[in-house]
C-alpha cells in the first residue's frame, strides 16, 4: 500500500472515521489481506480471505453463510476493495447483516476513497518539500558544488538563478513548531508578484528566497506581509534580510539573514542585515567577551539600580542634561552628582571621548546579562 499504509495510526484513523457514519464494526486490510486496523481489536494481524479475493477481482463482496464457513478470518457482512489510480491498495470490512449494511457500501467507500487520496496527496506534498528542504539546506551551507545543485534544481523544477537574496523569518514564542499547514497557509498570504521560494528551517524558521527588489519596495511588502499572516493565522513573525547576491554566494544572504533576524522585534519586525551597526558587535562577540568587557567597564556599578537606570536614562536622551533630570523628576546637579558617582565607580572620565564610548558598550552589553 506504499507509503500511506506505513503507520498504524493511519489504519486506525480510518476506521474510525467510519466508524462515526455506520455503527457496525469496521476492518481495514492491508494489499495482502491481513487486517491492520479494527473496531474489535481481537481481529488484528487476522488473514481475511474474502478481502483478498475482492482486491483480485476489484469488486465489493458479500460475505454469506456459504462464504464464511469457506473463507479464511472471514464474518457475515461486506467487503469492498479501496482503488485508488486503478490499483486496489487494501480492502474496507463492514460486518454485520449484508443486508442491512449493503446500502452503506458505496457511501463508505466514496468517503473512505477520499479520506485516502486526501491523504495520499498530503504525503506526497510533504515528501516534495521536504525533498525542497533537503536541496536548500545544501545550497545554503555548501555542502555539495554548484553543478550537483543546478542538477537537483533542474529535477525539482526550481530555477535557483532567479534568487538573490535570503529572508528569514521568525516566532518570538518559545514552543512555537510551524507545521506544513501552517506553512502553507503562510505561502498563501504573498501574491508573488515579487518571485520567492518558501521552506520550513526546522520548527520555528522559514526562510524565504527571493529575486532582485529594490529595498523600499522589498520592506513594504515584507511589513504588509507580517501583519496579513498575523491577522489571518494568529502568530506573529519577525523578519530578517541578508544582502542582495550571486546565486553561487547565496549563502552569505543567509548568514546574514539569520543575524538579522536575531534582531528583529516588536518595534522593528523587519531588519535589514545592511542597517545592522552596533548589533554588529554583539552578534559576533561571545556571550563570555561581552560579560568580561561589562566587568571591567561598570564593575561593582551595575549592582546600584539608581546608578544604571540614571545611566540608562541618560544614554537615551543623548546626555541632555536637562532632559534627562526632568524625566527622571530630580534637580540637574543631583544628575550631575550621580554621573560623578558613576565616573567614580568605573574610573571612566565621562568627558573624555574613548572612556565615554567604553561605558555606552559595557552598559548596551549590560542589558543582555
Amino acid at each position: 500500500m506504499d507509503s500511506l499504509f506505513q503507520t498504524d495510526r493511519l489504519y486506525q484513523s480510518i476506521v474510525l472515521e467510519i466508524n462515526r457514519l455506520i455503527k457496525e464494526q469496521v476492518i481495514l486490510t492491508n494489499d495482502q489481506g491481513v487486517i491492520v486496523a479494527s473496531t474489535n481489536t481481537e481481529r488484528l494481524g487476522i488473514f481475511h480471505e474474502g478481502a483478498f479475493l475482492a482486491m483480485q477481482k476489484k469488486e465489493k463482496m458479500i460475505m454469506t453463510d456459504q462464504l464464511v464457513h469457506q473463507l479464511q478470518g472471514v464474518r457475515h457482512g461486506i467487503v469492498i476493495p479501496i482503488i485508488i489510480n486503478d490499483a486496489p491498495l487494501g480492502v474496507l470490512g463492514i460486518t454485520g447483516d449484508p443486508q442491512i449494511v449493503e446500502p452503506y457500501a458505496m457511501l463508505v467507500q466514496k468517503v473512505t476513497e477520499l479520506f485516502i487520496h486526501d491523504s495520499l496527496t498530503r504525503i506526497n506534498q510533504e515528501s516534495k518539500m521536504r525533498d525542497i528542504e533537503f536541496f536548500i539546506f545544501d545550497w545554503l551551507n555548501h555542502t555539495i558544488d554548484l553543478t550537483s545543485l543546478d542538477e537537483r534544481s533542474n529535477f525539482l523544477q526550481i530555477n535557483m538563478y532567479q534568487y538573490h537574496q535570503v529572508i528569514v523569518l521568525k516566532s518570538k514564542e518559545t514552543h512555537f513548531n510551524l507545521s506544513y499547514h501552517q506553512l502553507e497557509m503562510v505561502k498563501n498570504i504573498w501574491d508573488y508578484t515579487i518571485e520567492v521560494l518558501f521552506i520550513r528551517w526546522g520548527q520555528d524558521r522559514i526562510v524565504m528566497l527571493i529575486e532582485d527588489i529594490d529595498q523600499y519596495r522589498l520592506s513594504k511588502k515584507i511589513n504588509y506581509f507580517l501583519e496579513r499572516v498575523e491577522q489571518i493565522n494568529g502568530f506573529r513573525l519577525y523578519a530578517g534580510i541578508g544582502r542582495q547576491t550571486s546565486t553561487e554566494r547565496l549563502s552569505d544572504s543567509f548568514s546574514q539573514a539569520i543575524k538579522a533576524c536575531e534582531h528583529a522585534n516588536q518595534q522593528s519586525p523587519v531588519v535589514f542585515e545592511s542597517d545592522l551597526r552596533f548589533e554588529m558587535l554583539q552578534h559576533e562577540l561571545s556571550s563570555e567577551t561581552k560579560h568580561q568587557f561589562v566587568k571591567r567597564t561598570l564593575g561593582k556599578l551595575i549592582t546600584d539600580k539608581v546608578l544604571m537606570h540614571t545611566l540608562n536614562s541618560w544614554f537615551e536622551h543623548d546626555m541632555q542634561m536637562q532632559v534627562t533630570a526632568d524625566h527622571l523628576h530630580i534637580h540637574k546637579n543631583t544628575l550631575t552628582y550621580r554621573l560623578n558617582r558613576i565616573a567614580s565607580w568605573t574610573q571612566l572620565d565621562l568627558k573624555s571621548i574613548d572612556d565615554l564610548m567604553l561605558l555606552y558598550i559595557g552598559f548596551r552589553f549590560s542589558l543582555e546579562e
